[in-house]
């Protein structure tokens, strides 16, 4: 059929037998035989390869990863019946105005360290010297002391460090046996510098015997409120790396609550916040160290294990929390960046201190967890990393196109010096970014909710546990949620779980290893996704200003000022504006009734002009409302909260005294 097309495009007929037209036999010229045989050729190729293509795509074979451009044809990145999540551009025109170029910060206002450091010493840079106005090198007096973390009591917060009364001598090198050192030098009778260098030095390297002769690594490295459409815009160059390493990106990874913490909890521990309160830590009050973490069972078939966060004053276990009191995880780099960011941390900006003396923080930890791997395979020593990096990251959109080629470079140097080849690669965000202008549009709300995720599994894995392969890729274009993500940690620590025979899946579990077959029928109340935080709903803009949607706003202003009652230093709110209105439509094959109705309404309350964005559910039998999941706050409250300490209420707490 295309031949002929072309035939006809090239204007020609082919011979027919010696008949003649108009007395004179039609010749094609022989010079477009050539485009017209490549065309024919081309065409024919994509009729049979499309054919081909779309029967691979109707078995679910997992070929169709390979062009996921095909499924967006149809407006979808997952179209299931349980989930259907749109196809978004990330460079969409309503997004662009917000893509802007980050400035990058002058760290330590450009003077250079003058000391640097490698897997296993610190070194002089003898061309910082004259940054330091030091002529005479012979006057310079350095020395090193040793740090490390002290335990708190039972009502002290995890953020204690001792120093080592020992200050050691250094010239132009010296090896380093500590974990974590602080350098001074003075010259002239003045301090003129002062830095901090972290180290992996072997300790519990006699691990326990592995029952698995060729044990996997876990490595997760994560960023801090990055989207899966936000990583494609701001880190290009480390997203085209890792497609060249065969990565499985997951197109419908729906996060389960608000911030950072109710979104890791499930993938660290497997329980919702509040299950966690009711299993192990029962207040802010508590540490967490009865918490079942998954790191405990990798420890358990005798992995090395570590866990490491940058800007750590705001960490997962620290912010308005206790933290530990036993040290988690064998190594630990948390209260080396609190101490570090506290002593030479500079160019702080909004939440973060985006440099540690000379060099950026998301740097150093990147350099921590190079060390941390090298160390590791050297001494073949079976390891579980969790990373988490938010300097970079928290508190702007286009921040993370600074780490671009750093990010790229990090994952390029460890797969290409083979330290890959035994370890699973999960990279990964929590959420899309929290606030700001772009949270206000459609858009920016389902990125909000959609955070990425990528893994990296190598060869002889995935051809050893085919099946499990197969299922991760096809559940790659499924409604996924970090719940999955902890059942499937705990596939990669038991592979026995992964042969044929095991690989069967309990349908009403919540949480699904991604090497089990999700089902596609899976719905966002059957993964506990709650309808404020599910991007499966299909909406529709209401009118502002229409009777439901007032009642509604009213109802979910009270709601917090609800919250608030017993903060007698919180003013009461009430709502000035209402900015946006959408009606879901996600619950008609669940109520075929239509006895419920979910809108999700932006709105502004008075005094302190916050902007908050809530699903309000109202059932029409009773004329009821219910406020579902949590209420986002899209702007930052900065210091009008500064009255109360409850991590969840200072979204919403306007303290009176700002009134007067």
């Amino acid at each position: 059929m295309f031949f002929t097309v072309c035939v006809i495009f090239f204007g020609c007929r082919s011979p027919s037998n010696g008949m003649e037209a108009d007395e004179t036999k039609v010749r094609v010229p022989s010079v477009l035989w050539i485009p017209l045989l490549i065309c024919g050729a081309f065409l024919f190729f994509v009729d049979v390869f499309q054919i081909n293509y779309d029967s691979l795509v109707s078995t679910r074979e997992p070929i169709r990863d390979l062009f996921p451009e095909k499924k967006f044809l149809a407006g979808f990145a997952i179209n299931t019946p349980g989930c259907r999540i749109p196809y978004m551009d990330p460079f969409d025109e309503h997004i662009r105005k917000f893509i802007e170029e980050p400035k990058v910060p002058k760290c330590n206002k450009g003077i250079p360290a003058l000391y640097q450091s490698n897997l296993t010493s610190i070194y002089l840079v003898n061309s910082s010297l004259v940054f330091y106005n030091i002529t005479d090198r012979s006057e310079l007096r350095c020395c090193y002391s040793a740090f490390w973390r002290q335990e708190p009591k039972r009502n002290q917060n995890d953020d204690r460090v001792k120093y080592s009364k020992e200050c050691v001598i250094v010239s132009e090198s010296v090896n380093i046996s500590e974990e974590f050192i602080r350098v001074l030098c003075t010259y002239d009778n003045n301090t003129v510098y002062k830095d901090m260098f972290s180290f992996v030095p072997l300790k519990n390297a006699t691990a326990a015997s592995m029952a698995d002769p060729k044990p996997l690594n876990v490595l997760v490295v994560g960023l801090d409120a990055v989207s899966r459409l936000n990583l494609h815009r701001q880190m290009p160059k480390t997203l085209i790396y890792l497609k060249q390493l065969q990565v499985v990106e997951l197109l419908g990874y729906n996060k389960v609550a608000d911030n950072t913490f109710p979104n890791l909890i499930p993938v660290l521990v497997g329980m919702t916040e509040g299950e966690l309160r009711n299993s192990c830590w029962t207040s802010n009050k508590d540490h967490f160290d009865k918490c079942p973490f998954i790191w405990n069972d990798y420890k358990a078939k005798g992995y090395t294990t570590v866990y490491g966060e940058d800007s750590s004053w705001m960490g997962l276990f620290n912010y308005q929390r206790k933290g530990f009191t036993k040290q988690p995880t064998d190594y630990g780099y948390n209260f080396f960046s609190r101490i570090t960011e506290k002593e030479i941390g500079n160019e702080h900006s909004m939440n973060v201190d985006q440099c540690e003396g000379a060099r950026m923080v998301y740097k150093d930890l990147l350099n921590y967890i190079s060390k941390f791997v090298v160390t590791m395979d050297t001494n073949k020593l079976p390891y579980f990393g969790f990373f988490w990096g938010a300097s970079l990251s928290h508190d702007y959109l286009n921040k993370p196109k600074m780490g671009d080629e750093d990010y790229r470079d990090f994952f390029k140097n460890l797969y290409e010096e083979g330290h890959l080849e035994h370890t699973a690669l999960i990279f990964m965000s929590d959420h899309g970014i929290r606030w700001g202008e772009i949270r206000q549009t459609y858009q920016g709300r389902m990125e909000e909710r959609l955070p990425f995720v990528i893994m990296y599994l190598p060869k002889w894995y995935k051809d050893t546990y085919q099946r499990a392969y197969i299922n991760l890729m096809r559940n790659a274009r499924s409604l996924t949620t970090p719940f999955d993500l902890h059942e499937t940690l705990k596939d990669l620590l038991n592979p026995f779980n992964l042969t044929e025979e095991n690989l069967e899946t309990n349908q009403t579990s919540r949480g699904y290893s991604l090497f089990r077959e999700i089902t596609p029928k899976r719905t966002c109340e059957d993964a506990e996704i709650a309808s404020h935080w599910c991007t499966c709903q299909q909406s529709l803009e209401v009118k502002n200003t229409s009777a439901i949607v007032v009642q509604a706003a009213a109802f979910a202003v009270e709601y917090i000022n609800e919250q608030l009652v017993g903060y007698a230093q919180c003013a009461n709110l009430s709502v000035d504006v209402i900015l946006n209105a959408r009606l879901m439509t996600h619950l008609e094959h669940i109520d075929g009734k239509n006895r419920i109705e979910d809108y999700m309404i932006t709105l502004r309350t008075l005094p302190g002009e916050g902007i908050f964005e809530v699903t309000v559910r109202h059932s029409k039998v009773g004329d009821k409302f219910q406020v579902m999941g949590s209420i986002s706050r899209l702007n930052l409250y900065g210091k009008q909260s500064s009255c109360i300490t409850d991590f969840h209420l200072k979204l919403y707490c306007y303290c009176k005294s700002l009134l007067y």
